[in-house]
């Protein structure tokens, strides 16, 4: 069977990568202060007009919640799926059990935001919701190792 694992020497540094990007970026967003850093020429695919509008060519942005956004996913993702030193079976198996209750979880949140949170707080809790699938797996793999290699 194929291993689409990282190797382990890269979990500890994206693990402290993947928290401090996360804290620093819910603080940067609560204080609207990624609209005033990187500000730079950007394509304009879509138009600031309308939805279907085409492309003017060119637009200044701040790029830092872009920038932030991609940090956090592939620092998770690398931290989410590196090796553990010891990878067998049963970790394999933690690591699906994990992966599948992240999933439920974070689904069933978002049913339940969808059925009670409208307007722009629910745009919110969707861009939210792009961190919580690796958020909520890593916290469930970690309190799951911890607990398998207390006993």
């Amino acid at each position: 069977m194929k291993n689409y694992l990282f190797p382990n020497r890269f979990k500890t540094l994206s693990g402290w990568v993947f928290y401090l990007s996360l804290i620093t970026g819910f603080i940067l967003w609560n204080t609207d202060a990624f609209d005033n850093y990187l500000v730079i020429p950007v394509p304009d695919l879509f138009g600031t007009d309308g939805l279907f509008d085409r492309g003017s060519g060119w637009m200044k942005n701040g790029v830092l919640d872009e920038l932030f956004t991609v940090l956090i996913i592939v620092s998770g993702l690398i931290h989410s799926f590196s090796k553990e030193k010891v990878e067998d079976e049963l970790i394999g198996k933690l690591r699906l059990d994990s992966l599948i209750w992240s999933l439920y979880i974070n689904y069933g949140l978002v049913i339940i935001a969808t059925l009670l949170i409208y307007d722009i707080i629910y745009f919110n809790v969707l861009i939210f919701n792009l961190f919580t699938v690796i958020l909520f797996f890593n916290l469930r793999l970690r309190f799951s190792l911890y607990k398998h290699y207390a006993s």
